[in-house]
């Protein structure tokens, strides 16, 4: 029995204990994948002097995770669409603790490089699982909120790695940022206890004891059949990896999903360029190491305010006209930095571009995952961040050729500016609706029809 109660889950179904444990615990996973992310700008100074590295051998160490994380957006990203949410996280979460671990036993830039890569891969294939993850577990009426509250703690672990940048590293040295980096293993067995399994994923597989009692969980008022989700997401059953890819550019969505890769490359290439290179950006500047590392700070918190800001703009405004006014801030904040500025217009700056650069990442994640039906949009956010992460690993590695080539730190600056330029642009030629024959975006609410 196939049966409409849309007006019913879908507005009724409240925020509870079960949606707020789901993004509890991813996001504290978006923290780890922050803090791994960010501790390599916030140890650069010091790396470079220890090891005598050039700007650009500096740059491709830092692309080295970024270049991983496409690996593993590309292979553990979207193998979730087959495996399990759940199963693929927790796999994940062991892969990059352990690799970010074996950083501070390396001893030599070679070693270093091949554990960064490592710990790219694992934090490559975790994020759009808990993206796809809590999209599908969080309520529509708060799904935007919940998913860039749940993105923002990238940030929050950005703000802890340069807050320990400053502190650990000059008593303990900068491999004990990496041994506290391994700390996210303890973690595993309260993960693999409450961490849930997507219940359209189980529903879509037939795995209906399984989602069962997540249903009543995620809907206490919802008083009907459990054996609908079947019917409406059977399609989702089998398919190889493959034809999952091709779907996304199937039915007229080639288009939207190529701007959306540019979108996700230029956002990656600011947030990485910025969270890598600015403390030396702003020694180049005339600014101590010290205060540098604050610069990091202010861009971090600036971040997590953007993150949350951009949730509730895109559930209020839509998630297209909120990227592009964050896009065209992060561009004009950036370009402004390259100039001297007293030092709370500095600040102010700063702030902005973490609100519009790293605070964007959420929001575009969300904007990603809402692209892309249930049963392709692990495949959708993972190719789209894969994609990106062409920009990501760009940031670093420009970063290090423009400071090997001195140029003024207001060309270096406008360079970084320039992508958000781009990214705006993409953003605005996407389709305003999700393509019918994509389906409607399955939350738990939309699939039970």
């Amino acid at each position: 029995m196939k049966q409409n109660i849309a007006d019913d889950v879908l507005k009724d179904t409240r925020v509870n204990s079960f949606h707020l444990m789901i993004m509890f615990w991813c996001s504290m996973l978006m923290l780890f994948d922050g803090y791994d992310l960010v501790i390599y700008g916030s140890v650069l100074p010091h790396l470079m002097s220890d090891w005598n590295l050039s700007p650009v051998a500096a740059g491709f160490i830092g692309s080295s995770a970024l270049f991983g994380m496409m690996v593993g957006a590309l292979t553990l990203g979207s193998s979730s669409d087959r495996f399990g949410r759940r199963k693929v996280i927790l796999t994940c979460l062991v892969f990059f603790s352990a690799a970010a671990l074996a950083n501070g036993f390396s001893q030599n830039t070679t070693e270093f490089a091949v554990c960064r890569f490592l710990t790219g891969v694992g934090l490559g294939g975790m994020v759009p699982n808990i993206v796809s993850l809590m999209t599908e577990m969080a309520p529509p009426s708060k799904r935007n909120i919940m998913v860039t509250i749940m993105l923002s703690f990238y940030s929050v672990g950005g703000v802890i790695a340069a807050i320990l940048g400053k502190t650990v590293t000059p008593e303990f040295g900068w491999r004990a940022n990496f041994l506290i980096a391994g700390l996210p293993l303890l973690a595993f067995p309260l993960l693999y206890r409450w961490l849930p399994e997507s219940i359209s994923f189980l529903a879509g597989k037939g795995r209906l004891s399984e989602a069962e009692p997540l249903v009543r969980r995620y809907a206490p008022q919802y008083q009907g059949s459990v054996v609908a989700l079947e019917a409406v997401l059977g399609e989702g059953k089998g398919g190889s990896s493959q034809s999952r890819v091709a779907e996304l550019f199937k039915h007229g969505r080639a288009v939207d999903t190529l701007l959306l890769w540019v979108a996700f490359g230029m956002c990656m290439l600011m947030v990485y360029g910025l969270n890598t290179w600015l403390p030396k950006l702003m020694a180049a500047s005339g600014y101590s190491l010290g205060s540098s590392l604050s610069f990091l700070i202010t861009l971090n918190v600036g971040a997590v305010v953007g993150g949350l800001c951009s949730g509730w703009l895109a559930d209020r405004y839509g998630g297209k006209p909120t990227l592009i006014l964050f896009f065209i801030v992060a561009a004009i904040s950036i370009e402004l930095l390259g100039y001297k500025q007293t030092p709370v217009v500095l600040n102010l700056l700063l702030a902005f571009a973490g609100a519009t650069t790293i605070g964007t990442l959420c929001i575009v994640h969300a904007f990603a995952a809402q692209l892309y039906a249930s049963q392709v949009r692990s495949t959708g956010v993972g190719w789209a961040a894969a994609a990106g992460r062409l920009g990501a690993v760009s940031g670093p590695a420009l970063g290090g050729y423009l400071l090997s080539q001195q140029f003024p730190n207001t060309f270096n600056f406008m360079v970084f500016a320039i992508p958000g330029v781009v990214a705006a642009i993409a953003v605005l030629l996407i389709s305003r609706q999700v393509h019918k024959e994509a389906g409607p975006v399955r939350t738990l609410a939309s699939s039970i029809e």
